[in-house]
């Protein structure tokens, strides 16, 4: 017997277009995410060409910059600045005077008649050491600036100026002291008056003024 359809033509037209609607979709689905995944794959390469365009243009600015030459360290020219440090902490502790204990010294042997004006005190300057190959200093600078105080002050006598001239030799501190001047005072027992005459003032006593010198000893000085 032969097959006979019997379905009406219509119906079978509505059934294969039924059947397309699947196809299509999936296929448009496809080509939807074809197309996003090229967009992707676009822009992707296109940030990668922008790297590597601003990579090279680094590395062309960094081969641009100046080369700097590597200046070894060699052990010999640590050992000389060594050298060199230990030399200046050496003569700075060698030249370091400590005015306070010469101060102090001083005022133990200062007799109650005298008293002190002024006193200036003179620090040693050491001798510069010289780096090796550099040129050699000045005389004024090579040459070491004794250290040493002059006292000025007055008494009421040149006995009292003796003592303590002799009372300065026992310091331990100072060596070479030596008087520089003295000269006695007499203060005016007159004075002018707003007249322009001369009034007669309290008798005041005469006292004596001196210098003194000294050099400080080596080893005050350390």
């Amino acid at each position: 017997m032969r097959a006979v359809n019997l379905l009406p033509r219509d119906h079978q037209r509505e059934r294969l277009q039924g059947a397309r609607i699947p196809l299509l979709a999936a296929a448009g689905g496809v080509v939807a995410v074809t197309a996003f995944a090229m967009f992707l794959v676009s822009s992707a390469a296109g940030e990668a060409n922008e790297r590597r365009t601003e990579l090279k243009a680094v590395e062309a600015a960094i081969r641009a910059l100046p080369k700097v030459q590597n200046q070894a360290v060699t052990q010999g020219s640590l050992v000389r600045e060594r050298s060199d440090r230990v030399a200046a902490l050496a003569a700075a502790l060698t030249t370091r005077v400590p005015f306070d204990r010469v101060l102090r010294e001083i005022s133990f042997v200062l007799p109650e008649d005298t008293w002190l004006t002024q006193l200036t005190a003179t620090a040693p300057v050491s001798i510069v050491p010289v780096a090796p190959g550099a040129a050699p200093p000045s005389p004024t600078t090579a040459s070491a600036t004794p250290a040493g105080v002059t006292i000025e002050g007055a008494t009421y006598s040149h006995d009292s100026v003796a003592r303590f001239l002799a009372r300065l030799s026992t310091v331990p501190s100072l060596e070479n002291v030596r008087l520089t001047s003295s000269a006695r005072v007499e203060p005016q027992t007159e004075t002018p008056n707003g007249d322009g005459a001369a009034e007669p003032t309290k008798p005041r006593t005469p006292f004596v003024t001196f210098i003194v010198s000294a050099s400080l000893r080596t080893g005050a000085t350390r």
